[in-house]
């Protein structure tokens, strides 16, 4: 026999072997009894054998002898090795894909952790970083701007110094000197102090000493810059005080030829010497309230002026209105009381009364121009005349519709004042009060043919205060039905 068959069948034998320990041991019942006695044993090898003969197995005694032996001995059972360090590292490695699973999870974990708090910080630490420089840079322009702010406030003053020679006005210009080298120091400081900062990455190392720096310069920025307006509103003054001069002069030209009362001239004499004072000393602020005050006097009094003009050139045509035009005596002495008015008020200067005489002189003679005829209303649908209840409710009063017409036949409206409320308003129709006989002419013209045959009420001519009526009237009108 070979070798190949001898290894063959040997395998075979052992693996019978092993099959039988196996079956030996789900037949716990068998083995426990049978085990201890050899003529049992005898008997139980035989059941072994009628239990593989049962399913087409060929076993032969030896195998089976060989594998209760085997069972005795504990030939085929494991024994767990001791857990030795090396043992220990090849359970590891046998199980190295679960604790792969495991690191990897703990690592992720871990990192998550690292970024909730890395990232975050990463993020501040570069808004830090942007704001520092944001601010570096923004100082920076603002340094360049107030150095080309002094510049140019040196070039004014230097300017300004050579044309005033006022002493006031070279006291402020002086300041205004010493309030530029100042901010010039300050500017040239903040240069300096911003050529100390540090990188980024510094900054970061150092925050809290730098961002106290950092609004140090900001104040000396804003220091400098303060010195600037100083400057500069000195200037202004400067430049209002010359300004002032030439408008004071300005002012008092248009003056010229203006005649003044005494009151006027007083009180323009006062403000003109407020300002002169203000500007040699060099207080513009009370120069400029001192120039308001006597601009609005030189106002008033042109204004008065102009007033008095008017009032002179319509009196003048108010008094020659009616020259070629016959008027009636009580108009007349109207007119003659009123010029009387204007001239002794214009005499004593009183413009104001003389103002209102003549208004109430040009109304008179605006009623005395007027020429127009009263026609009763006797359109369809409009009523020709009504009657009211007066409030002592004594018997009715009756007022005929009428119309205005001028000389071009328009409706003209006229000035009315009402008895009953004694309100004036302008109307083209109105009510004249006439007797009750009068009323019922007017109803029975009407109610004949549906019209009103006799329609001319009055007519009012140029140069009387009142029209002539073709009726009888009671007086009174109303303008209102």
């Amino acid at each position: 026999m070979s070798v190949a068959a001898a290894d063959d069948v040997a395998l075979d034998r052992v693996m019978l072997a092993m099959d039988v320990v196996d079956t030996l041991r789900h037949q716990h019942a068998i083995v426990d009894a049978e085990l201890d006695d050899e003529r049992r044993q005898r008997e139980l090898v035989a059941r072994i054998r009628a239990i593989y003969d049962s399913q087409g197995i060929e076993v032969s005694d030896e195998v089976i002898a060989e594998g209760v032996a085997a069972l005795r001995a504990d030939r085929f059972v494991y024994t767990r090795p001791e857990r030795t360090f090396r043992v220990r590292l090849a359970e590891a490695y046998v199980d190295r894909r679960k604790w792969a699973i495991r690191l990897g999870i703990v690592a992720l974990v871990g990192v998550l952790i690292w970024s909730s708090y890395a990232v975050p910080a990463y993020f501040r630490e570069q808004g830090r970083r942007k704001a520092f420089e944001q601010s570096v840079a923004a100082l920076s322009v603002r340094g360049r701007e107030l150095a080309e702010q002094g510049s140019a406030i040196e070039q004014e003053l230097g300017r300004a110094l050579a044309a005033v020679k006022l002493p006031a006005m070279r006291r402020l210009l002086r300041d205004a000197e010493d309030a530029l080298l100042a901010g010039q120091g300050q500017t040239e400081s903040l240069a300096a102090a911003l050529a100390t900062l540090p990188a980024a990455e510094g900054y970061l190392r150092d925050r809290a000493r730098w961002d106290e720096s950092l609004e140090s310069f900001a104040q000396l920025a804003g220091e400098a810059s303060a010195a600037y307006g100083q400057a500069r509103g000195l200037l202004g003054a400067v430049g209002s005080l010359r300004s002032m001069k030439n408008e004071l002069d300005a002012v008092l030209q248009r003056l010229a030829g203006v005649e003044l009362s005494t009151s006027e001239s007083a009180a323009i004499a006062a403000a003109q010497k407020r300002v002169e004072a203000a500007i040699q000393t060099g207080d513009a602020h009370a120069g400029e309230a001192a120039m308001v005050a006597l601009d609005r006097l030189i106002d008033a009094a042109l204004a008065a002026r102009q007033r008095e003009a008017e009032i002179r050139a319509r009196f003048a045509a108010l008094s020659s209105a009616f020259d070629e035009v016959a008027i009636e005596p009580a108009a007349e002495q109207q007119l003659a009381e009123l010029r009387r008015s204007v001239e002794g008020a214009i005499a004593a200067g009183d413009w104001a009364r003389a103002g209102t005489a003549v208004d109430r002189m040009g109304e008179l003679v605006d009623r005395l121009d007027l020429a127009y005829e009263l026609r009763i209303v006797s359109k369809p649908g409009s009523r020709s005349g009504v009657w009211r209840l007066p409030p002592d409710r004594r018997g009715r009063n009756y007022y005929i519709v009428v119309e205005a017409r001028g000389n071009d036949g328009k409706p003209l409206a006229l000035p009315i004042e009402s008895e009953e409320d004694h309100e004036v308003r302008r109307v083209p129709v109105f009510g004249i009060r006439v007797p009750e006989a009068v009323y019922e002419q007017v109803k029975a013209d009407k109610l004949d043919n549906g019209i009103v045959d006799q329609a001319l009420f009055g007519t009012k001519r140029r140069g009387r205060l009142e029209p002539e009526y073709r009726f009888e009237v009671a007086g009174g009108k109303i303008t209102r039905w």
